[in-house]
């Protein structure tokens, strides 16, 4: 490389060391889990907020369907409801991979922010509507505001912690989002008995839009102060944190700062077989998890006889469990160091509770089978985004797998709100043996692509591959 060429390069490169220690100025564990502990309490619970308000405003179209949107927008006719589903998932594949890209030199509290407010004012626009189709268009700008949080959140994660810390990080930000919308039935049950006036304001399902779409707003303005940084922008930390902070994750990159890329650099990264790989994984577990969100409220109507009311109620218990399970198997990947027998183990207890759903004839047992399949399906969800992310090296490279894997998980949303067709009611039989076969494809798949990458780290320690990922020293984490 000409001396022109590094110098045309070092402005993209973003020194995170701003204040370099001497050194022999170290650390001890000690003062090592007291930062992590820190960085826990500055990173996590904003994301966690403002992930639980988006799994709560993409998925409450339910709610509203069986609280009177359904008639007063017309939705039975033809396929409109799954239109307006999966409408959604179209500009959220798009703008996942160009968010990812842009929000580090952005930022992230103000990039998020923005998002936040923009995709709240979408949800409370939907209270107002009077026909399906502008309904319809509300969905793709949800979407399209929506798309970069996800991904963003994961990509800010991943540069804070190490690689047998990231499956924790995840899961709490992803379960502790779970948990808040896991009460989104009896929300949205409250919700919907609020009468105002006459006319619009006495349809319960709108308010359901408003009051939740307000919320969604109010939050954005707040993330503008206490959202999440990237290390490198982190002004609540001290020189000696910054620079511990860095170091301890640059170390598993060997040694390599964090660089800008380019959208032609982003395009190499996703010619990776592996990602491949990847974002099958997640695009399985977003088109199982979309679905039981979509139609759990429907087939606990529909297909196992209760009435509205108890329908909404009883979708929250699963998720609840869900959470408590979820951290747990988290905790045990983290501290045995292990990742694929946990993401086999639960999807096949989803395809257990996906069977009992089906097939048992007692009502309460198929709803206990619902307890498994939700477990099953959303334990995965940061499970796979912390596999994809630990067989990662460099960082920019993180930010593209997590944008990828997701932005192909909206093609799952896209197949989970169609596969549930109204004309299979009440036992939904084709989206239900579809999401089964998926989920042993991904048991089957996990397993044999994490045989493969022990059998790469072997070759390595035995000297037989010269470097991983690029990066001396680097190991996989299958």
């Amino acid at each position: 490389m000409t001396d022109k060429e590094k110098t045309s390069d070092s402005s993209h490169i973003e020194k995170v060391n701003e204040a370099p220690i001497a050194p022999d100025e170290d650390w001890d564990e000690v003062e090592e889990k007291a930062l992590v502990k820190r960085i826990d309490w500055h990173v996590l619970p904003m994301l966690c907020l403002v992930f639980g308000l988006s799994l709560l405003d993409r998925t409450n179209i339910s709610a509203a369907y069986i609280a009177g949107m359904a008639e007063a927008l017309e939705l039975t006719i033809g396929a409109r409801y799954n239109i307006a589903l999966l409408l959604f998932f179209v500009p959220y594949a798009l703008l996942e991979l160009p968010s990812n890209v842009v929000i580090r030199r952005i930022g992230a509290r103000i990039w998020m922010s923005f998002l936040i407010i923009a995709w709240g004012a979408c949800i409370l626009g939907m209270g107002f509507v009077h026909h399906w189709v502008p309904l319809a268009v509300l969905r793709v700008l949800l979407g399209a505001f929506e798309a970069g949080l996800f991904p963003g959140a994961v990509f800010i994660i991943s540069s804070w912690y190490r690689t047998y810390e990231t499956a924790r990080r995840v899961s709490i930000f992803y379960m502790a989002s779970l948990f808040a919308s896991g009460f989104s039935g009896i929300i949205a049950y409250g919700l919907s008995l609020i009468r105002v006036g006459d006319g619009i304001y006495r349809e319960g399902w709108r308010w359901i839009f408003i009051i939740e779409g307000a919320i969604t707003v109010a939050a954005g303005f707040v993330g503008l102060f206490t959202l999440g940084q990237f290390p490198e922008k982190a002004r609540w930390l001290n020189p000696r944190e910054k620079h511990i902070a860095s170091v301890r994750i640059s170390r598993e990159r060997g040694n390599q700062e964090y660089e800008h890329i380019t959208f032609k650099q982003s395009l190499k990264y996703l010619l990776d077989l592996k990602l491949g790989f990847y974002v099958m994984q997640y695009f399985i577990c977003a088109s199982s998890v979309y679905s039981l969100a979509f139609f759990m409220p429907i087939i606990l109507r529909e297909g196992m006889g209760f009435s509205y009311a108890l329908s909404q109620v009883l979708t929250s218990p699963p998720y609840l469990l869900t959470v408590f399970l979820s951290l747990v198997g988290a905790w045990i990947s983290d501290k045995f160091r292990i990742r694929w027998p946990i993401l086999c183990a639960q999807s096949l207890t989803a395809v257990v509770g996906l069977l009992i759903t089906l097939y048992a004839k007692p009502p309460g047992v198929r709803y206990f089978g619902t307890f498994l399949a939700v477990f099953g399906t959303q334990a995965n969800i940061p499970g796979t985004l912390a596999y994809g992310q630990n067989q990662t090296a460099m960082s920019q490279k993180k930010g593209v797998v997590s944008a990828a894997m997701i932005a192909v998980g909206a093609a799952g949303g896209v197949t989970g709100s169609t596969i549930f067709r109204s004309q299979d009611a009440p036992l939904y039989l084709p989206g239900m043996w579809s999401t089964i076969a998926m989920q042993l494809l991904y048991a089957v798949g996990t397993f044999c692509m994490s045989m493969y990458l022990r059998r790469r780290n072997r070759l390595a320690d035995e000297g037989k591959v010269d470097v991983l990922e690029g990066v001396p020293g680097f190991r996989y984490a299958p």
